[in-house]
């Protein structure tokens, strides 16, 4: 089967176009470094530091799921099987007991705003003899009590104690190709426990670059039948976010003295840019609901130009399932950095934070 990513160690021979030109050019990015490069402090250190830029964010592939719903794909480029909704966000943490490179993984089906999915931990150390990294992947003995710990700035009180190991042989391989870190889990290795099985081989291959993060997740019996997975090996595809700080306000039916009407105004409200929303309820007498949402459109293909999108929709249970009832909507470029409506009964701003 074709598939976005293989060890790198393998034959050329028996990777996908995509991957060979990863690995072509990180061929000549390795063999054509010059004396000064290579007088310098240890390229694994160097990738390190930018491994740490790349895997911290925010990511949400609402932009997949989008094409897949909505028909914007040919039909033969519509998956048999629809992709979940994945919001994921990554953050190095402070956690001293385990190494000097810890993050936290928190994913979330359905939407930022949805329940917790899955919450792990990744200790990424260099390997300087191979010019990769090696991560130890974990998950936590009692998730609830490690929830949304990229809200913490001081040292985490966690070690190994607090913790399991995905498996046995299970941590995760990268190496720069391009601008992009390539890895993953080697199902030839890695084994997980199965009460019903034995045990498992576990399988992912992932991309992190500048824009996106992809993710491709399968497990194998110990006979090589694959268990779970995706048959035609398309990954989760996660976009980056850029998150925006908006005001919103909404005119109410009680007046002032002059007979102006009153506005309830909210500031400092953070959405980001891939399908998110936030919610509003108004001070009228009999309150009326509503929630604004960013969408970031990047077209496959076909010469339809990128949009970014605001959206302002009454909230029930429909608009928020299929988000088809949008009172009203406005449009820019995906560069822009500020985007806003007024439709005299409401207002709204959002500007791109730093």
């Amino acid at each position: 089967m074709a598939r976005f990513f293989v060890s790198i160690e393998n034959e050329i021979s028996t990777i996908g176009p995509i991957v060979k030109h990863f690995l072509l050019v990180f061929t000549a990015i390795l063999f054509g470094q010059t004396d000064d490069a290579q007088a310098s402090d240890r390229v694994t250190d160097k990738l390190m530091s930018k491994f740490d830029q790349l895997i911290q964010g925010e990511f949400d592939n609402y932009n997949q799921i989008n094409f897949q719903n909505n028909e914007f794909l040919d039909k033969a480029d519509v998956p048999s099987i629809k992709h979940a909704r994945l919001y994921k966000r990554v953050t190095r943490i402070n956690a001293p007991q385990l190494g000097a490179f810890v993050y936290y993984h928190q994913i979330h089906e359905g939407g930022k705003d949805k329940p917790i999915y899955r919450q792990s931990i990744q200790v990424v150390s260099p390997d300087y003899q191979n010019n990769k990294l090696i991560a130890e992947n974990f998950t936590f003995l009692t998730p609830e009590k490690y929830t949304d710990l990229w809200r913490e700035e001081k040292e985490v009180d966690l070690n190994l104690n607090n913790l399991k190991p995905v498996g046995e042989q299970c941590q995760s391989q990268y190496r720069l190709v391009g601008n992009s870190f390539v890895g993953g889990i080697d199902k030839q290795k890695c084994k997980v426990k199965s009460k019903k099985f034995g045990y498992l081989n576990l399988s992912t291959e992932q991309v992190y670059s500048r824009e996106a993060f992809w993710h491709l997740e399968e497990g194998f019996l110990p006979s090589g039948k694959e268990l779970f997975g995706r048959s035609d090996d398309i990954p989760h595809k996660l976009r980056r976010v850029k998150n925006f700080k908006c005001w919103v306000a909404f005119k109410t039916e009680k007046l002032k003295a002059n007979g102006d009407a009153y506005w309830d105004f909210n500031s400092n409200i953070n959405i980001h840019n891939q399908g998110d929303i936030a919610e509003f309820t108004t001070t009228d007498k009999i309150p009326k609901h509503y929630f604004i949402r960013l969408k970031e459109t990047i077209f496959p293909a076909g010469k339809r130009p990128d949009v970014f999108e605001m959206f302002i929709h009454e909230n029930t249970q429909e608009s928020k399932t299929n988000y088809t009832q949008a009172l009203s909507y406005t449009w820019t470029n995906t560069e822009a950095t500020r985007l806003g409506i007024n439709l005299r009964w409401m207002q709204t701003s959002c500007s791109l934070k730093n």
